[in-house]
Parts: C-alpha cells; sequence; structure tokens
C-alpha cells in the first residue's frame, strides 16, 4: 500500500510539472513587395524586402528590374 501511495504521488509530479514551450519559428519572417520607379531614368523596379517580425529587422533587400522578375525566379 505504501509503494502504491509514493507511486501515485509521484505520477502527479510529474504529470503537474510545467511543459517546456518550445518556440516554433513558423511565420517569423515576411516578405514585402513593392514597387520602386527611378525618377531619373524612369525605369520601374520591383523591390522585395525581407523582415524578421520578432526583431523588425530588414533581413535581405533586393531589387529587380520589372522585365527580370519573372526570370529571377526561375533561376532558383
Amino acid at each position: 500500500m505504501k509503494k502504491l501511495l509514493i507511486s501515485l504521488v509521484m505520477v502527479s509530479f510529474l504529470i503537474s510539472a510545467p511543459k517546456k514551450i518550445e518556440e516554433k519559428q513558423i511565420g517569423r519572417y515576411q516578405l514585402s513587395t513593392t514597387t520602386y520607379e527611378n525618377p531619373k531614368t524612369s525605369k520601374v523596379y520591383i523591390v522585395e524586402t525581407i523582415i524578421d517580425t520578432k526583431t523588425g529587422e530588414i533581413v535581405k533587400r533586393h531589387r529587380f528590374y520589372y522585365k527580370n522578375y519573372k526570370k529571377e525566379w526561375k533561376k532558383k
């Protein structure tokens, strides 16, 4: 009887122990796409910016000439 009581107490402690919550990285980065026209040359560019939503920092920024935008994705 004593062993049963001890085992029930130990099981209750294990069940009630706080669970470790792992921080998931899904959805941490945001891709922003916008257009930009150079005022001097009147050329249109597409600018892609990758933002870290946790820190707010810009991770990567890339500018494509609008005619080459689709071709760049085919290379990757």
